[in-house]
């Protein structure tokens, strides 16, 4: 169970010990010139949703039979500086569940200021036995994405993918389609991404169903006004053909996922909203 990927995908598609400092982003230029007079100026977002110090924290429940068990937790930071923000994201699963399956995993993104698009992604994973390393640096100039991944930092393999339309990683995406303006998307419109994960790129549709006002989510604390999408899922390991996933944002300028539910190719999933702190804006989608 990748619990950090399924919160990541849901949002184009979504544990502290063990945290790896060691990932560092090296010193880039600004993409105004290279960025906004090339391919990628019709994918640039103002942002409008987020900021600095913005700390969010849910807790992944798993489900077998009638039961929901308490599994992990993920929390996503923002940094800024002059010219980038900075997206981390960091999974585990508590002590209780690491004896059936333990996973930590860290993400990080580096996106231009101007634009919400990508520079740099990286991510570290360790999921039960199974380890993955993976780099991804987007070059605008030369539309490429440079892709180096393998089971550690020793043993990557490069592959170099087409940047030739708006490409995210899995977690600048997240934060990109919070600032997404979907005024005049009527329900049931299809919202079609695209994400680069190691040496793949998927397109992705994400269905918009709607709003609900003061829906009950009990373990996010209250009722919220909710807009509900269902993201298309990329079958594999983790869903099989034809599961559908449900997420609900809040409906206020922050944007932020309250809940997601889906079914898994054993059990089923529910990721809720514990925490947060430096919200950009009033949380008035709470009740």
């Amino acid at each position: 169970m990748n619990t950090v990927r399924l919160l990541l995908f849901p949002l184009v598609l979504l544990i502290f010990p063990g945290w790896d400092s060691t990932i560092e982003f090296p010193k880039m230029d600004p993409l105004e010139g290279i960025y906004l007079n090339g391919l990628a100026a019709e994918c640039a977002l103002e942002n409008r949703a987020f900021g600095a110090g913005e700390e969010i924290v849910y807790t992944v429940y798993y489900r077998l039979g009638f039961i929901w068990i308490p599994a992990g937790e993920v929390t996503f930071h923002v940094e800024e500086n002059d010219q980038f923000y900075f997206f981390d994201a960091f999974g585990r699963t508590f002590s209780s569940y690491d004896r059936f399956f333990r996973v930590r995993d860290h993400y990080q993104s580096q996106v231009d200021k101007q634009s919400l698009m990508p520079v740099r992604a990286v991510r570290n994973i360790e999921e039960g036995s199974y380890r993955k390393y993976a780099t991804l640096d987007f070059d605008y100039r030369n539309g490429q994405i440079i892709a180096n991944h393998g089971r550690s930092k020793d043993k990557l393999e490069r592959d170099v993918l087409d940047l030739d339309r708006c490409m995210h990683d899995v977690l600048s995406i997240v934060y990109y389609s919070r600032n997404m303006d979907i005024s005049n998307v009527r329900k049931n419109d299809m919202l079609q991404m695209a994400v680069s994960l190691d040496d793949k790129t998927y397109n992705v549709g994400m269905r918009y169903l709607g709003r609900e006002d003061n829906m009950r989510i009990r373990r996010a604390g209250g009722r919220f006004d909710v807009l509900k999408f269902s993201p298309q899922v990329i079958a594999g390991n983790v869903f099989k053909d034809g599961d559908e996933m449900t997420v609900w944002v809040s409906n206020d300028r922050n944007r932020i996922p309250l809940m997601i539910e889906s079914p898994l190719t054993v059990g089923s999933i529910r990721v809720v909203l514990d925490s947060y702190e430096g919200l950009r804006h009033d949380f008035t989608a709470m009740r």
